[in-house]
């Protein structure tokens, strides 16, 4: 048995072309291409795609191989998964020479052997670098091909790093060398998982809404950082994959990508005291700037609902026509499909998931830490998270939202501060009774959307100077009567939100 170590790249059309370039200050012992014709084979009720294993049968060079690769883990894109390959002198997968312990326990490997039938293939040209860095040895594997079943396929552009032996982070080493170039992603889904979808046997990315996760009171601290920091990264690069599988797809997915990316920055500030000051800071620079890239989704969920249905929201406006044409002035400004995509695969991106990924792999929050640091990282989360909590209900209600009263600018002005207080809560509410922290947090969720809505009308503030004078008058006061009853609601929702007893008190 092997286990795979490697790193998973999607990549654009044009690395292959500068791949030589850029791996010529490295030592290449051996370079070589090939030609990788693979089927991929599994019962019709998906006996081995339930235990997430994989088997396929690989032609290369007049030779056939067998291979199964079993259940691993994953942290970004960096993959580990038990490994088994075995040579055969027939097109036909033979379960009977794996070793039987190989299998989970009751596993009737006799029976999935008599059902088992080609689902998918995939077809490729593989260009294949050995780099050696002293003691480690490193594939580096570009493909260009198709995955195909029956009438459908599927482009293949990937770059897999594979580490062959010694020191993993090394492997890290030259992968941030290369993203440093730009057009790499880190891939979170192999090319057996795109065949399945395509042979109508994988599930589609769903859309997900972020969920608390699950706490007890014996959790420790290190515990829960880490199940945070794994949670707020997969859900961001689940939402990467869903966009990118469907690119214009509703801007639901970006948005969830959004509380993906501040989930993984919280929780490297509610944690901050307890690791070592080797988490690299730039992170939250790097995580400052995607939220900033991201912060006109706002904006164009603003103008989508404004704008839907031909401007049914402003059907009560004679000058709706004329305000529906400057609204959708405003969406074409906004960063279009290329601009998100040339997001995605941004060096400064690319880096910052890379940069993630090793940290979380290493362990390098222990690394240096002082005696009290590590005593805090071992105790219960429980205390932490009653501070913490306080902290940021004391920062919300020492804000604006805490004055008698405010007005729309001034609501607006908090949007941040509250999203940033409720990602607190979600962090930590599974400690707590869950009757006693959704009737506390579900006033201030209203109260968010209370503020989004009021938000929305900016638009429409902004497109006044440019109608005609009856016009502008029409929607002046269309507006101040809009202003005027969200801004009454809100009122009467905070003061009453602020009488509540916090759940963690």
């Amino acid at each position: 048995m092997d286990t795979e170590i490697e790193l998973k790249f999607l990549v654009t059309p044009e690395v292959g072309s500068q791949l030589p370039t850029l791996l010529q200050p490295y030592h290449i012992s051996q370079h070589d291409q090939q030609h990788l014709a693979n089927t991929y084979f599994d019962t019709a009720d998906l006996a081995l795609g339930s235990i997430k294993a994989g088997l396929r049968i690989r032609s290369q060079n007049g030779h056939m191989e067998q291979t199964v690769k079993l259940a691993g883990s994953q942290v970004g894109g960096l993959h580990q998964r038990p490994e088994y390959n075995v040579p055969l002198t027939v097109h036909s997968p033979d379960l009977s020479l794996f070793a039987a312990d190989i299998w989970p326990k009751g596993m009737q490997v006799e029976q999935v052997q008599q059902h088992l039938q080609s689902l998918f293939s995939t077809d490729f040209l593989r260009k294949r670098w050995l780099i050696t860095m002293g003691d480690t040895e490193i594939e580096l594997a570009l493909d260009a091909g198709e995955v195909q079943s029956g009438y459908q396929r599927e482009a293949i552009h990937e770059l897999e790093l594979e580490l062959v032996k010694g020191d993993v982070s090394q492997l890290f080493e030259l992968a941030d060398a290369l993203v440093k170039a730009g057009g790499l992603r880190l891939g979170a889904v192999s090319k057996a998982q795109r065949g399945y979808r395509l042979a109508g046997f994988g599930v589609a990315p769903q859309l997900q809404m972020l969920e608390p996760l699950p706490l007890t009171q014996t959790d420790h601290c290190e515990q829960t950082m880490v199940a945070l920091l794994h949670k707020g990264l997969a859900h961001w690069q689940h939402h990467e994959e869903g966009w990118l599988a469907e690119p214009g797809a509703r801007l639901d997915w970006l948005m969830q990508l959004r509380e993906g990316v501040s989930l993984v920055h919280q929780t490297l500030l509610l944690f901050n005291d307890q690791v070592s000051h080797r988490v690299n800071s730039g992170w939250i620079d790097d995580l400052l700037w995607l939220q900033q890239q991201l912060s006109w989704l706002d904006r164009a969920q603003m103008l989508a609902y404004l704008t839907a249905d031909k401007g049914h929201y402003l059907r009560r406006l004679e000058c709706q026509l004329s305000v529906l044409d400057l609204l959708e002035d405003q969406l074409q400004q906004l960063p279009n499909e290329a601009d998100i995509e040339a997001l995605f695969y941004s060096a400064r991106y690319g880096r910052l998931m890379l940069g993630l990924t090793h940290w979380l792999y290493r362990q390098d929050w222990r690394a240096g830490l002082a005696a009290e640091q590590s005593k805090q990282l071992a105790a219960p989360v429980a205390d932490l998270a009653q501070q913490r909590l306080d902290e940021s209900w004391q920062v919300l209600r020492h804000s604006a939202l805490g004055e008698p009263s405010l007005s729309e600018a001034r609501y607006i002005q908090q949007k941040g501060k509250l999203r940033r207080n409720l990602m607190v809560g979600l962090c930590f509410s599974t400690l707590y009774s869950k009757a006693d922290s959704i009737s506390f947090r579900m006033p201030w969720l209203d109260i968010l959307r209370g503020i989004e809505d009021l938000d929305m009308l900016s638009p429409l503030t902004e497109v006044q100077e440019s109608l005609s004078e009856s016009e502008a008058v029409e929607l002046a006061a269309w507006l101040e009567r809009k202003q005027q009853f969200l801004l009454e609601a809100l009122e009467q929702s905070r003061r009453q939100a602020l009488l509540l007893t916090p759940y963690w008190q």
